[in-house]
């Protein structure tokens, strides 16, 4: 599956990265919406996995996009912020599935074959 994980810290994007493709995925990764857009212009994704906070575009614009540009992408999001529920708003979007950070490895994964 080709897989685009959009997450700012660069410590958790590279875990998901070398994980995803410990599992024969083929995985780019973006620090922020804007770029991962700009990225999908000449390509396609299975599917798009996303943090909720990250600078210059966050998550919830970042879903917005992918739904008007990509409607029938698998987007996963995921968050550890709490307070307002930015998960479920992330539903109300169109999200297929939401993980609550810290999550397990195995919990993105069956996010993916679902």
């Amino acid at each position: 599956m080709r897989v685009l994980v959009i997450e700012d810290n660069v410590d958790l994007s590279d875990f998901l990265r070398v994980a995803l493709e410990s599992e024969d995925h083929s995985v780019q990764t973006a620090r922020n919406g804007k770029e991962a857009l700009g990225m999908l212009d000449g390509q396609a994704v299975d599917a798009v996995i996303t943090d909720l906070f990250m600078p210059e575009m966050d998550g919830i614009e970042t879903i917005a996009a992918l739904r008007r540009r990509f409607p029938g992408v698998k987007v996963i999001a995921m968050s550890g912020r709490p307070g307002v529920d930015y998960l479920t708003v992330a539903r109300e979007l169109g999200v297929t599935h939401t993980l609550r950070k810290p999550f397990e490895i195995n919990e993105l994964l069956q996010a993916l074959a679902s």
